[in-house]
């Protein structure tokens, strides 16, 4: 997309000017916001992505064959039958899911004898399980009752209702299309009337001289993308640099076609907003900030370089609970502080050696 530097505003200030002026500046404002942003944050997203192989994985690597070796602890003390049942629940309990999460998660498939050897399923079955609840949870059940109750509340009526319902609907859909298309045969002419200005001053066909040939053809070329992409913003800042029109011609625009070139400028808004907020998911999906907070270049490189200062801290972290845990006394301290999720307290003698 060809862009100037210059703010594209109608006067100085928003001070004398009416609601529509004051729209337009705010507009073109916000359009000059994401066209200096989303490159940013564009250029920002491939340097992550050029890092992640070099300065994440390997640290990830690093970190979860550390947790394969926990399991591996955990199996040979189960195995050893050094502690009580309800210590070796646990374990059971804790070689299962972190197990599943390895296989499943980052390809340890060599796991897959430990995990059904612990749990009360296969690793497939588990899986499948797994898969079933996920898919279920995409639709959301009070949306489906709903969508239910409106169809059981239509099929109750007679048809002859229905009919009238069904007709009232279509002509509400026609009457919003057919003043959708007027809108928009309206807005694609404003920007047409001000692509063709350009074309008639600068298509370089009957351009005898050759260097002016040339310009004109670089300005066509600004031009044609400019109108491709029905960016009404770019095509006036063309104008006012070529001088087909001054500042006055922005300031004197009449009231329809200013009602129109701020509906182009919303859509142009609305677009980059879309191509925004796409960059910004791409981002939070590698970085795990909240695509919302994603507004800058040093906003996501901070997150990003938090995210591998934390993954070596927990390295740090699961190299130390691996020394620990080879000692099975302090193993066993561990498991009478952990609590398996939505299982109830153990009562205090079943803790007793």
């Amino acid at each position: 997309m060809t862009k100037t530097d210059s703010v594209l505003r109608i006067g100085q200030s928003n001070t004398g000017l009416n609601k529509r002026q004051k729209e337009f500046n705010l507009l073109t404002e916000k359009i000059q916001q994401l066209d200096q942003l989303i490159p940013e944050l564009n250029m920002v997203y491939d340097q992550i992505l050029e890092r992640i192989p070099k300065d994440l994985n390997p640290l990830v690597l690093e970190y979860q064959t550390y947790r394969v070796e926990m399991v591996h602890i955990m199996d040979r003390t189960y195995s050893a039958d050094l502690f009580r049942k309800i210590y070796q629940t646990k374990l059971a309990y804790l070689i299962t899911e972190t197990s599943f999460d390895l296989i499943l998660n980052h390809g340890f498939e060599a796991l897959r004898p430990i995990y059904d050897r612990y749990s009360d399923t296969d690793f497939d079955t588990a899986l499948a399980e797994y898969n079933d609840r996920i898919s279920k949870q995409q639709v959301p059940a009070a949306l489906i009752g709903q969508n239910a109750e409106s169809l059981i509340e239509f099929h109750d009526l007679d048809e002859v209702e229905q009919h009238q319902i069904k007709e009232e609907q279509r002509f509400e859909k026609l009457k919003e299309q057919g003043k959708l298309n007027l809108d928009r045969q309206k807005t694609t002419r404003s920007v047409r009337t001000v692509y063709m200005d350009l074309v008639k001053a600068f298509h370089p066909d009957r351009e005898t001289d050759e260097t002016e040939k040339l310009r004109k053809t670089e300005i066509m070329q600004q031009v044609t993308n400019a109108y491709q992409q029905n960016n009404l913003m770019e095509l006036l800042k063309l104008q006012i640099e070529f001088e087909r029109i001054d500042q006055n011609h922005l300031e004197n625009l009449g009231k329809t076609q200013l009602t129109y070139y701020n509906k182009v400028l919303q859509q142009q808004v609305e677009d980059l907003e879309t191509e925004k907020s796409k960059i910004q998911h791409r981002i939070s999906a590698v970085t795990g900030l909240l695509p919302k907070h994603i507004n800058s270049l040093t906003t996501a490189v901070v997150k990003f370089n938090t995210n591998i200062n934390e993954v070596k801290a927990e390295i740090k972290d699961i190299r130390n609970t691996l020394k620990i845990w080879q000692v099975p006394s302090r193993l066993k301290a561990f498991l009478k502080t952990y609590q398996i999720p939505n299982e109830p307290d153990a009562e205090d003698d079943e803790w007793e050696d």
